[in-house]
C-alpha cells in the first residue's frame, strides 16, 4: 500500500494561503486546551492554528514537557485515571477535528513553520492512544473510507506531511512526493530524521530508507534556506544512531549546502599562513565549544586532555556563556565568550589569533558547529569524537582518539590521529554525588541498570534485552534512568519500552 499524490490539482507552490500561519508566535504565549478545542470544533482554522503553534513551541523550548503556559481544565469523573493521557487524547482530537476538515488548508510559509517543529507532533500524537496520525490521513483519502491504497489531493499534500510522522504505518512513495514539489519532500525527510527519539519499528524502519534517499537527493536542492534549517544539524547528528554502514554519507551533500550558503552570505576563508612567534611562545589552540560545562558529557570526556594540551599549545576556548560553566571555562589557558552570531565571532577570532589549530572536541548539537567545519580557519582543523563520529567535510584534516577506539578506519572522512590507549582520561561529573553500594550477594532477582538518552534506544537492542530477560535463568529486572525525555516524550518512551519490557521500571528525566 502506497501514498501517491493526485496530480489533477494546483502544484504545493500555488496553493493559496488563505488558512495558513501568517505570524510568527511569542515565546512566552500561553496555550489554552478550552480556546484551542472551541477554535478547532468551531472551524475557525488561522486562529486554532496560531493556537496550536504556541503548543509546539512550548514543547520545543522544554524538551517536551509542558509548562506554566499550559492551561487545562480536566473533564469530570477522572478519578483513578490518567489525566495525562486524558489531556494529551484531547489535544488529538481536536486537531483531528482542525485536519481532517476539507477547507482547512495549509500556506507553504505555514507548513515551512511547521516542519521546524514536526517532531512535536509526532511526539503528542504517540503519546495519545492514538498512535500516530493515520486515522486523520485516512480521512483525506480520495479512495474513500476502508479503501486499501491512500491517495492525496494536492490541496491536501502540505496538510498530510504534517500529520506523516516517523510511527505512521502508511508507506509513502518519497519519489512521488519529490516529483510533486522537492523542497517540500526534501523538508518532509528531514523532519522525519531529526527526532531525538526514533525508538518504534516503523518510526526506525523510516531512517533506515530515508537516510539514503536524502543524501542521493539533496545534491538537487538548490538553496539551504528551502529546507527547515534550525532542525538540520539533529539530521546531521542523528544519523548516528542508524544501522546501515554508509549512515554518515547525509553529511556530505548537508556539507555542500552549508558552504555554499556560507559563500552566499560572505563568510568565506581566512588567511592560514602560520603565524611567526615570539621565541619560545607556544602555538596556539583555538577550541570551539557547545556545551562544555562540568556536568556535560564532553567535558568528562574531553576536559583532562585539554588541560594536558596546554603543556604544548596555548589553548583558548570560545563557547555560549550560558554553555560553558566556571569549571569549563578553566581548562583553558584564556576562555572568550561568543558576543552576537556564532559563526562570525568564532571566525573572526581566529583572524586575530591566526591559530595553529582549530579543534572541535564535539561538533553537530548546534548549527553553528556544522557551520564552522565547513570555513578554513587555521592550517590544522582538528575534531574529536564527542558527539557524532565523522564529519565528512573536506575543511577537517585529522581525527583524534585513542587508538584503542578506532574500529574501522573507512568510516572516517579525516585521516586518524590515533592517540596512546588511556591519553584521553574521563573525569568525574560535577553533578555525581556520592553513593554508598549495597550489595545483594544473591538476590532473587537481577536488577540491570540502562542508563541512556532516546536516541540510543532502538527496536534491536530492546529486542535483545528481552531475549535475556526470557532466556535467563534467574529473573532479571531492568530498570532504565533516561535522560531528556520530559513530559509527553516520557509517555511515549514508556509506551515503547514497556512494549519490550512490561516490568521494567523507568525513571525519566
Amino acid at each position: 500500500m502506497e501514498t501517491v499524490v493526485d496530480k489533477t490539482e494546483a502544484i504545493a507552490g500555488e496553493v493559496a494561503p488563505t488558512q495558513g500561519l501568517q505570524t510568527a508566535i511569542a515565546s512566552d504565549a500561553w496555550f489554552s486546551l478550552e480556546r484551542f478545542e472551541t477554535l478547532a470544533y468551531a472551524r475557525q482554522h488561522e486562529a486554532a492554528t496560531r493556537e496550536f503553534m504556541h503548543l509546539l513551541q512550548m514543547l520545543d523550548r522544554n524538551y517536551g514537557a509542558l509548562d506554566m503556559h499550559f492551561a487545562a481544565t480536566t473533564t469530570a469523573s477522572r478519578i483513578g485515571l490518567d489525566v495525562d493521557q486524558h489531556i494529551v487524547n484531547r489535544i488529538c482530537s481536536a486537531l483531528t477535528a482542525l485536519f481532517s476538515d476539507p477547507t482547512f488548508h495549509l500556506s507553504i510559509d505555514g507548513a515551512r513553520h511547521l516542519f521546524f517543529l514536526h517532531r512535536w507532533v509526532s511526539t503528542l500524537f504517540a503519546a495519545s492512544t492514538f498512535g500516530n496520525a493515520d486515522h486523520i490521513l485516512r480521512a483525506l483519502n480520495l479512495n474513500g473510507p476502508g479503501a486499501h491504497d491512500v491517495q492525496i489531493r494536492q490541496e491536501h499534500v502540505l496538510k498530510f506531511c504534517i500529520l506523516y510522522t516517523p510511527n505512521s504505518e502508511i508507506p509513502l512513495d518519497m519519489d512521488a512526493m519529490w516529483a510533486f514539489n522537492k523542497n517540500v519532500a526534501a523538508s518532509l525527510a528531514c523532519s522525519l530524521l531529526s527526532p531525538r527519539f526514533l525508538g518504534m519499528p516503523s518510526a526506525h524502519h523510516k531512517r533506515e530508507v530515508l537516510l539514503p534517499w536524502l543524501t542521493a537527493k539533496l545534491d538537487q536542492i538548490e538553496d539551504l534556506a528551502v529546507l527547515p534549517v534550525q532542525i538540520l544539524h539533529d539530521v546531521y547528528m542523528h544519523c548516528s544512531y542508524a544501522d546501515a554502514r554508509d549512515k554518515h554519507a547525509i553529511k556530505a551533500p548537508i556539507n555542500r549546502l552549508v558552504r555554499k550558503k556560507l559563500l552566499e552570505q560572505g563568510v568565506t576563508d581566512i588567511e592560514t599562513k602560520p603565524k611567526k612567534r615570539a621565541k619560545g611562545e607556544k602555538p596556539v589552540m583555538l577550541v570551539a565549544l557547545e556545551w562544555f560545562s562540568g556536568a556535560h558529557s564532553i567535558y568528562r570526556t574531553h576536559s583532562a586532555s585539554l588541560r594536558a594540551a596546554r603543556e604544548q599549545f596555548r589553548v583558548i576556548g570560545v563557547g555560549l556563556k550560558d554553555l560553558v560553566d566556571d569549571l569549563g571555562r578553566e581548562v583553558f589557558d584564556e576562555f572568550r565568550e561568543i558576543q552576537g552570531d556564532p559563526v562570525t565571532f568564532v571566525r573572526e577570532q581566529a583572524a586575530t589569533l591566526r591559530p595553529d589549530v582549530v579543534y572541535y572536541p564535539a561538533f553537530g548539537m548546534f548549527p553553528s558547529s556544522i557551520f564552522l567545519t565547513n570555513l578554513r580557519l587555521a592550517p590544522v582543523q582538528v575534531v574529536s569524537y564527542g558527539h557524532p563520529a565523522t564529519s565528512n567535510s573536506p575543511f577537517i584534516d585529522y581525527f583524534v582518539l585513542p587508538e584503542d577506539w578506532v574500529g574501522d578506519p573507512a568510516c572516517f572522512s579525516e585521516k586518524l590521529l590515533p592517540l596512546p590507549k588511556e591519553s584521553m582520561p574521563f573525569v568525574r561529573s560535577a553533578a555525581a554525588i556520592e553513593v554508598e553500594p549495597k550489595l545483594r550477594e544473591t538476590p532473587d532477582t537481577v536488577r540491570i541498570a540502562v542508563a541512556s538518552t532516546p536516541m540510543k534506544l532502538n527496536p534491536g537492542f530492546l529486542g535483545a534485552l528481552a531475549r535475556i530477560q526470557r532466556e535467563s535463568r534467574k529473573p532479571i529486572q531492568f530498570h532504565f534512568l533516561t535522560g531528556l525525555t520530559r513530559g509527553l516524550m516520557n509517555l511515549e518512551m514508556r509506551r515503547f519500552i514497556h512494549a519490550y519490557l512490561p516490568d521494567a521500571v523507568i525513571q525519566m528525566h
